[in-house]
């Protein structure tokens, strides 16, 4: 047999044994199906000969010094932590064929060159015998990582999420690079076709310096592993539940995670994962003084908060008297629009400060959520009509009737910011550069080659697009850096990827992070939610370090949000519910760690509830 391959054990040889933390059960009886390498360690939990066992054996012992041999033959190509790493990446799975969870996380933070350490384990994997696949995000950093890969004589084949077919990793050992975009099993068909390709792989590594914000959210990494199964637990539920979260049923049908324990809780499940070895972790601590971040207040034109105010006023007066389901559906709508509407005000309010930045010699990376231009027109009775229409014919009349209420009167006009930078910064000429998607893959690839080179001095990537695995920090010396992030993300994981962009392994030149902020109740809202996700991060993931410095969670916290550290630290244990004020000034927002509704699953009625890439 091929070391790939898997073999069927019938029932009667298990003898009522289960096998859940060593292979899957075959349905109509059939037995358990298990990797072939897997034999040596399935022989002694049966107590029963196998006799494919003794040759499973003998290819390891020969083999496994073979993969140490091609790990050190690739080691002048990595740091010193890097080929630590790599070595653990690799110890994890001969663990795993002796009965250890069948994956492991690299948990490294961005910008520490994870894709060096998952090359380097992949060619010691390949010099074992078995075959690699590399799932990444899109297509445009296939072109990046095959270069790593082809540096090191990795021969793996590389898949993108939205192309993965399972039935490719059968009997391969997989890497999932950026694995938290696999993190939505219950919703996403991404994440449903990356667990059952997690099942047919012999060995899983998932890469991701954010594998999850919260606790419940790292199913995905025990589940298709079998890891509860191994550590003594019937199921990934039970093992969560030592940490603090329970599983609540709803009356109606339905359930959702809810975490009811204390931060040590959060620090004890970071422990757990790294005393069982399956987690590592390290950060990249760039030298002192060379990064430093910045929340910069913006003053709005008093208009403009007054419409912000009156949308998010009537759209919470449309919530009266509904019922949850569209009530969930227009509190959703009013945030994604009050986001908007917010990043087209805070850029325009921006523009001199980026001239500042420019003038200093500063490159600026400045990251936007929007690319398009988008409107909305309720101010007629037509323009009503029409859109009641267009409600009718997606099922959704009845929403449309409740919005249509609600902004009739109004016309929303949301220029693209694109457009907007491109107006306003047209004399930069070519060094002037876009990376949001709207552009092919041949000018994204020059537009990088540029921006390595110092050729482009304003950069404008969308958070979807340039937020995950681009390379943008400056390895040459006489290049400083400024990147703007315009709108704040809701989560913690959204942040760090962002911010890997530019702060990485490697970076010679100053760094200055901004974060534009204006005060305004929709702002405050994001800030609380988005610190109280940098806190689970930093404990949970991180035990104990946070993403950004705590004088930014302060800034966020105190200076923007209004919210003492008391009530703060009540919100990341517990939650409460409070009805929102509905005056600018006074727009309290609670942080519910019961999960939000994801891209996919909610509903879009306005044009813009895509944050696009």
């Amino acid at each position: 047999m091929k070391p790939g391959e898997k073999v069927l054990i019938p029932p009667h040889l298990t003898r009522g044994k289960g096998l859940r933390g060593v292979g899957v059960w075959e349905g109509g009886g059939r037995g358990w199906k298990v990797d072939w390498l897997r034999l040596p360690h399935v022989e002694g939990l049966l107590g029963a000969r196998l006799w494919e066992a003794e040759e499973a054996r003998r290819w390891r012992e020969e083999r496994e010094p073979l993969a140490w041999k091609a790990l050190e033959e690739v080691a002048h190509l990595l740091l010193p932590e890097q080929r630590e790493d790599a070595a653990k990446s690799l110890q994890a799975f001969f663990r795993s064929l002796e009965g250890g969870p069948a994956g492991f996380v690299l948990a490294n933070g961005t910008g520490t060159g994870k894709t060096y350490v998952y090359g380097a384990f992949l060619r010691a994997v390949e010099a074992f015998g078995l075959e690699g696949l590399v799932v990444l995000p899109n297509s445009d950093l296939a072109h990046q990582t095959e270069g790593v890969l082809r540096l090191m004589g990795v021969r793996a084949e590389t898949a993108t999420y939205a192309k993965l077919r399972p039935e490719e990793a059968e009997g391969k050992v997989l890497v999932l690079d950026e694995a938290h975009l696999a993190k939505n099993h219950r919703a996403s068909d991404r994440g449903r076709r990356a667990w059952s390709a997690v099942v047919n792989a012999v060995f899983t590594l998932f890469s991701s310096a954010t594998p999850f914000d919260r606790p419940w959210e790292a199913q995905y990494l025990f589940g298709p592993t079998r890891a509860a199964a191994v550590w003594g637990y019937r199921s990934h539920y039970e093992l969560l539940e030592g940490f603090g979260v329970v599983l609540v049923e709803h009356p109606n049908g339905g359930s959702e995670f809810r975490f009811i324990g204390e931060v040590e809780d959060l620090l004890r499940f970071h422990a757990f994962l790294k005393e069982k070895g399956f987690l590592t972790r390290r950060l990249f601590r760039p030298p002192e003084g060379l990064v430093e971040y910045e929340v910069s207040m913006v003053d709005l034109p008093r208009e403009e908060k007054a419409l912000l105010s009156e949308v998010r006023r009537r759209l919470l007066e449309a919530t009266r008297g509904v019922g949850p389901g569209e009530r969930g559906l227009i509190m959703a709508q009013r945030a994604v629009l009050s986001r908007a509407l917010l990043e087209r005000f805070k850029l325009r309010a921006f523009f001199p400060t980026l001239e500042r930045l420019l003038a200093e010699g500063w490159h600026v990376a400045l990251f936007v959520q929007y690319r398009g231009e988008k409107a909305l027109d309720l101010s007629t009775l037509e323009a009503v009509d029409r859109f009641i229409a267009e409600g009718d014919e997606r099922q959704l009349k009845g929403l449309h009737v409740h919005l249509a209420t609600a902004l009739a009167g109004l016309s929303l006009h949301l220029p693209s910011p694109v457009e907007m930078v491109r107006e306003r910064f047209s004399h930069l000429g070519e060094a002037l550069a876009f990376y949001t998607g709207r552009e092919s893959e041949r000018e994204l690839r020059r537009t990088k080659e540029r921006w390595d080179r110092g050729e482009v001095r304003l950069l404008v990537a969308t958070a979807a697009k340039g937020g995950t695995g681009l390379s943008l920090h400056d390895t040459r010396g006489g290049r400083p850096t400024a990147q703007v992030v315009l709108t704040l993300p809701w989560t913690a994981s959204q942040l760090d990827q962002v911010l890997g962009r530019v702060v990485r392994v490697g970076v010679q030149s100053p760094v200055k992070i901004l974060f534009p902020a204006a005060r305004v109740a929709v702002e405050r809202r994001m800030a609380e939610v988005l610190a109280a996700s940098l806190r689970i991060l930093g404990y949970a993931v991180r035990g104990g370090e946070m993403p950004v410095p705590e004088h930014v969670v302060q800034a966020f916290l105190v200076d923007l949000a209004n919210v003492d550290e008391e009530r703060f630290m009540r919100l990341v244990t517990q939650g409460e519910e409070e009805e929102e004020e509905e005056e600018e000034e006074k727009d309290p927002f609670v942080v519910s760690f019961q999960p939000r509704r994801r891209r996919e699953e909610r509903t879009p009625l306005f044009a813009w509830d895509e944050e696009e890439g």
